[in-house]
């Protein structure tokens, strides 16, 4: 992997819901707009949310649906939280994108 495929996790945390989306939208975007590379690996690191709203699945939805349009990787690092990940799963996000345990396990797999 050269350094240009490979970018930094982009890393959310805490409450996803309308008051905090509305914040980071914004920068998180701009984000996941850097990332143009075909064949890069991009990283959504959701380890340390505990709560996701409708807003914050979109969120993710939007920023996948960019990646994917773009040919980059995308791999979601799961939250540690049980009630989200279920949000996720209810969503079908786990259909969508790849849910990996670490860092490490995501480059590994990408």
């Amino acid at each position: 992997m050269t350094e240009t495929s490979a970018f930094k996790p982009i890393k959310l945390s805490g409450r996803l819901d309308t008051a905090k989306v509305g914040e980071i939208e914004t920068r998180f975007y701009a984000e996941v707009g850097a990332i143009k590379t075909p064949g890069a690996v991009a990283l959504i690191d959701l380890s340390e949310v505990d709560f996701l709203s409708s807003l914050g699945i979109r969120l993710l939805v939007t920023a996948g649906k960019t990646l994917k349009q773009r040919q980059v990787k995308l791999g979601v690092i799961a939250p540690a939280s049980e009630g989200v990940m279920q949000a996720l799963e209810i969503s079908g996000l786990p259909e969508l994108f790849s849910f990996f345990e670490s860092e490490e396990a995501a480059r590994a797999a990408l």
